[in-house]
């Protein structure tokens, strides 16, 4: 580990390789990557940009993306090659850190959130913005592409949630139902029907169907905590 603590502290974030028995875990300006078999330490990502906020895996589990930074100082996201270690990309210049990212499954769009209350997506191919959204009116707490890439979930810390398409910046639901941040989501693609599923500081977890205008999209919720 390039920075060692005499106390321990909290993880903000981990994330499990999809494909391999991997595990990152965000520490003080590095990654930590476990073996999950035999739970040895399997290698080390320095991240000085910050404490990271937001570990994903890329759907094939090749890389790796870090988002993050200094709180009211700056917000990178770094994408590494989980086989080298080596740094794929980075992107952002946020003011303040990245609390949400997403890097979509055919790898040529990041997504990024904070406390700006700006979305931003970048080209993969030469780090360049594609697309600037204001929409949110709080701190953006999540965010994720959908399974094919076509769609894109983003909400905040007041229950705000939107469906963008990420290819024109357009919004294409406004999703009303939860009273308090949405701390995570998660999409799924099954028998022919795109769903979403988010979980709320208000207790409750949401499920949405793509298919449905926004004011019928909630199609179940329930009291998870």
């Amino acid at each position: 580990p390039v920075l060692r603590t005499s106390t321990t502290t909290t993880v903000n974030t981990i994330a499990t390789s999809p494909w391999a028995p991997l595990t990152a875990i965000a520490g003080q300006k590095q990654i930590l990557l476990y073996n999950t078999k035999s739970l040895e330490l399997a290698g080390v990502l320095p991240f000085p940009e910050g404490e990271p906020q937001i570990l994903k895996f890329s759907r094939n589990g090749s890389l790796l993306l870090a988002g993050g930074g200094h709180s009211a100082a700056q917000g990178k996201v770094v994408v590494f090659n989980v086989t080298t270690g080596e740094r794929v990309i980075t992107v952002g210049d946020e003011l303040d850190t990245v609390l949400a990212a997403d890097i979509s499954a055919d790898q040529t769009k990041i997504a990024l959130g904070g406390p700006g209350k700006m979305i931003r997506i970048y080209s993969t191919s030469d780090g360049s913005l594609q697309h600037e959204i204001k929409k949110h009116t709080d701190w953006i707490y999540s965010l994720e592409f959908s399974p094919d890439g076509v769609l894109l979930a983003t909400a905040d810390r007041v229950g705000g949630l939107h469906i963008w398409d990420p290819y024109t910046g357009r919004n294409f639901l406004t999703l009303p139902g939860h009273k308090e941040a949405i701390t995570s989501m998660s999409w799924v693609s099954a028998a022919n029907t795109l769903l979403l599923a988010t979980g709320s500081e208000d207790g409750k977890v949401a499920i949405w169907d793509m298919s449905k205008p926004s004011e019928q999209a909630q199609i179940k919720n329930f009291n998870a905590h």
